[in-house]
């Protein structure tokens, strides 16, 4: 998960509850999803920003659900620009979180890419 979006205690009910409920422990995922209300812009090349949402996020990546379409492909990479959510209560706010990320899968019907988020060494 995005700690900058994530408080830590957020992150520690989240733990006890997939640990208590124990359905999702056998899945082959290797970090737990949240879902969260987060708004994306996806950049890949000279072509413009392409805007969307965030389906669910985990610390390796994100599942997207974009706004308008561009042609993707699996293995492309891409840059994120994440932004964290709308809050009153915040007298500072967030900055937005710059990501490079490797398209895993494209289900261009439903306009959603699930995107592995990549390490600096990684590029």
């Amino acid at each position: 998960m995005i700690p900058q979006f994530v408080t830590l205690s957020e992150i520690d009910a989240a733990t006890r509850a997939c640990k208590k409920c124990g359905q999702r422990l056998g899945e082959q995922r290797k970090h737990v999803r949240t879902k969260r209300p987060l708004e994306v812009t996806l950049s890949k090349g000279d072509l413009p920003s392409i805007q969307g949402d965030i389906i669910n996020i985990s610390q390796g990546g994100a599942l997207l659900k974009l706004r308008d379409w561009t042609r993707f492909t699996v293995g492309e990479e891409v840059r994120l620009k994440i932004y964290p959510p709308h809050s009153s209560s915040s007298k500072t706010p967030a900055q937005a979180v710059w990501l490079f990320g490797l398209i895993k899968r494209v289900e261009a019907k439903e306009r959603k890419l699930a995107v592995a988020f990549l390490e600096e060494n990684d590029r």
